[in-house]
């Protein structure tokens, strides 16, 4: 009669599906997390997505002339999503029809802020830039914005 007890021991298939177990533990712990952009720079896919939807009745407005209804339909755009770059920037469009540069200035530096890569966007936020300081009288700022833009590749 066997009095020791061996526990699991004696069955090797406890100790593979341990093995097993903890390497996948392990694996699910050292996978890497996806690298997160800072932000949404590409614009909402139109009519998919609530803020798409905002975003193409805004163009509308901004196309009719109607800027407040434009800035309006923004801002909701903008509490939808608030880290698209791209509303921003559209936004900044709005308050430079509107003869708002400085906050077209302003918005131009929030899309900026959340663009990541997208150097198109941010080459177009410095371009906007640059007209409204021109707009503005600051030629300085003018110019050093378009430098910017020029250097946004």
């Amino acid at each position: 009669m066997k009095t020791a007890n061996r526990g699991h021991g004696g069955n090797p298939w406890w100790v593979t599906g341990l093995l097993l177990a903890i390497t996948l533990l392990l694996h699910g712990c050292a996978a890497k997390q996806p690298a997160r952009e800072p932000a949404i720079s590409k614009p909402p896919a139109q009519e998919k997505t609530a803020a798409g939807a905002l975003l193409a009745s805004a163009r509308q407005s901004v196309q009719d002339g109607q800027f407040k209804r434009a800035e309006v339909t923004l801002e909701r755009a903008l509490r939808v999503e608030p880290r698209n770059a791209r509303l921003w920037h559209e936004m900044a469009q709005v308050k430079y029809g509107q003869e708002d540069y400085g906050q077209a200035v302003q918005f131009c530096l929030k899309a900026n802020s959340l663009a990541g890569r997208d150097s198109a966007l941010i080459r177009q936020n410095w371009q906007l830039m640059s007209r409204a300081y021109a707009k503005m009288g600051d030629m300085d700022k003018a110019q050093q914005a378009r430098i910017k833009a020029e250097a946004a590749n």
